[in-house]
């Protein structure tokens, strides 16, 4: 892989114009850019190919939070034990990522699964039987206020972004509800958000207008996430926490809402349990939790921190296998429908 310090302003500008647009075409992309559309699509495959960024899709996490069972797991590992751990728990669809952190648990896991009971057996049945697994704490996910598809590298200027921010239509009519027959197309995009329709129905085995047809109504209706994803080492923010807080439950909504528009945030949602809110924050060092800590602390009167983590190695973020610096090496398509792999099954 390249050195990631080669990366130049164009290409930081590049990554953050599809984090906006993740499916622009390079007309579009090089027009606000003002840059050529082929450099543009060169530049873009020199840094996916180093694994620096990558754009994917998965279920829309606010509508799964709601409609079915997303939850974060907390497991503890045996000394020794966490890399077979781990290795066995990435490769599974339905584990979106994987954070080996630094206190009061060895993994925390985001995963989603179609219902509570899916979720029960994977905890109690697989993971809990896991050679070298002691303990697991799972807390199902209530709300979902953002996650970390909304947020941005901010290279571009203002003018920029605007030739890239398109009105969002008002959601009409449906459930917000994925049909059956979008799975497949939902797990290409997954593999990279920016393949073609030709690849898509290639992949799908469904005819290119179908595919179309899919396509623009699972954009229009915002039936996934579409995400423009940087590597750690080349994002600013190379420090990730989690925090979990308490706050009164006639506070929830009003403190969850003001903290999304905190620069710092990658996800912040609701949960069952004692503490009610989980956030996930990146930052710019170490140090700058204790100021993060002090500014909740002043604005946020109703929430109180009551334990934090630091991520000592992200090795799978929202289906992207990564390396100790945070770059893609492969991909699991987040898949909620799939079967429990064999090595989950012993």
């Amino acid at each position: 892989m390249r050195d990631s310090f080669t990366l130049d302003e164009v290409d930081l500008s590049l990554i953050n114009a599809l984090q906006i647009a993740p499916r622009a075409t390079w007309t579009e992309i090089g027009r606000a850019l003002d840059i050529n559309p082929a450099t543009a699509a060169r530049r873009w495959q020199r840094i996916s190919d180093d694994g620096l960024a990558w754009v994917t899709a998965y279920p829309k996490l606010s509508t799964w939070a709601d409609r079915y069972c997303l939850a974060f797991v907390e497991v503890d590992c045996e000394p020794g034990a966490r890399h077979h751990v781990v290795d066995a728990l990435v490769r599974v669809s339905q584990v979106a990522s994987v954070s080996q952190v630094g206190s009061g648990r060895d993994l925390f896991l985001i995963v989603l699964f179609t219902d509570l009971q899916s979720l029960s057996r994977f905890v109690l049945d697989h993971v809990s039987r896991l050679a070298g697994v002691r303990g697991t704490r799972t807390h199902t996910a209530t709300r979902f206020y953002s996650e970390g598809s909304k947020w941005r590298l901010h290279a571009l200027t203002p003018d920029q972004r605007a030739h890239l921010t398109r009105p969002t239509p008002p959601h009409v009519g449906g459930d917000g509800l994925l049909p059956t027959s979008y799975r497949d197309l939902v797990l290409a995009l997954g593999g990279d958000g920016r393949r073609t329709v030709a690849e898509l129905a290639d992949l799908t085995s469904t005819s290119v207008s179908t595919t179309r047809r899919r396509l623009e109504r699972v954009v229009h209706d915002r039936l996934v996430s579409f995400r423009g994803e940087v590597a750690q080492i080349i994002s600013g923010w190379p420090v990730i926490a989690t925090f979990w807080a308490r706050v009164p439950p006639n506070d929830l909504e009003m403190t969850a809402r003001v903290l999304v528009t905190l620069p710092e945030i990658r996800m912040c949602a609701a949960v069952t349990g004692t503490d009610n809110l989980v956030v996930i924050v990146w930052l710019r060092s170490l140090g700058d939790s204790h100021r993060l800590e002090g500014m909740l602390a002043e604005r946020f009167p109703a929430l109180r921190l009551t334990e934090r983590a630091i991520v000592l190695r992200m090795t799978k973020r929202m289906g992207r296998l990564l390396d100790d610096d945070g770059r893609s090496t492969g991909v699991v398509p987040i898949n909620p429908w799939a079967h429990m792999p064999e090595n989950l099954r012993r």
